[in-house]
């Protein structure tokens, strides 16, 4: 009796430690990496990129958060233009078989209802150095190299191009790992699409939605956050902001 007792302990024990490990591998996704936030996500997509309706939410607006050195490069505010942000890069910026440019590993969305005011984020990923961009209101968002209209769900378009930027690997592979699904289906900011990588040049399109039949034209925000991976290495962060409206 006392060894059929000692059998079943040694069991229950055995058993209790595989729980961990097992909810572990049940997690349907990863947070933003150094984040915090949920991920629901769908089999990979092309260029075995992770994609979801709902990934995990950009990093906090305060590098002192983070551990990660933060900025502000355009205040919020409707942009009379396009508003460029220059980052000069000369490449290679580190030697082969790394790419020659900083190049896109992830793409992130998050709505912030708690904000003053309230607004969506966009947060794009980059490894090896901030690349330069430029955002602004367009009539609609065309394709890098082709110029063919990038479909966007929404009345209201806003295009960000990064310069100096690349989201593929010397084989001509995709060097994105987790991006959202298109539909993003937030407050205003309703779609995002990718609009060409192309001779140094990363291009989005963001499909917003403003009110019908008005002049409504919503506020946008940009800033930078250098930030830890965790091992040793560091994320170069872009993140575009939305305001509600």
């Amino acid at each position: 009796m006392k060894r059929r007792r000692a059998s079943t302990i040694v069991l229950m024990a055995a058993l209790a430690a595989l729980v961990p490990a097992t909810a572990a591998c049940a997690r349907p996704g990863a947070p933003e990496p150094g984040g915090s936030g949920s991920v629901s996500t769908t089999p990979a997509g092309p260029g075995g990129a992770t994609t979801g309706t709902r990934p995990a939410d950009p990093p906090a607006s305060d590098g002192a958060t983070t551990g990660g050195e933060y900025r502000v490069t355009y205040g919020l505010a409707v942009p009379a233009g396009e508003v460029t942000i220059k980052h000069p890069i000369k490449p290679p910026i580190a030697a082969p078989p790394a790419p020659a440019l900083p190049y896109l590993v992830g793409v992130y969305v998050g709505d912030h209802p708690e904000g003053k005011p309230p607004y969506a984020r966009i947060s794009f990923y980059f490894r090896g150095a901030f690349p330069g961009y430029s955002f602004g209101y367009v009539p609609a968002v065309l394709s890098e190299g082709k110029g063919d209209e990038i479909p966007l769900t929404g009345n209201a378009f806003i295009r960000i191009g990064f310069v100096d930027a690349q989201a593929h690997d010397d084989s001509g592979a995709s060097t994105i790992k987790v991006k959202p699904g298109t539909n993003i289906g937030l407050h205003n900011l309703k779609s995002y699409g990718f609009a060409g990588d192309f001779e140094g040049h990363v291009t989005y399109g963001l499909g917003v939605q403003v009110a019908p039949g008005s002049d409504q034209v919503l506020s946008l925000r940009t800033g930078e956050l250098k930030k830890p991976d965790g091992a040793g290495g560091f994320f170069y962060v872009v993140h575009l902001d939305v305001q509600n409206g």
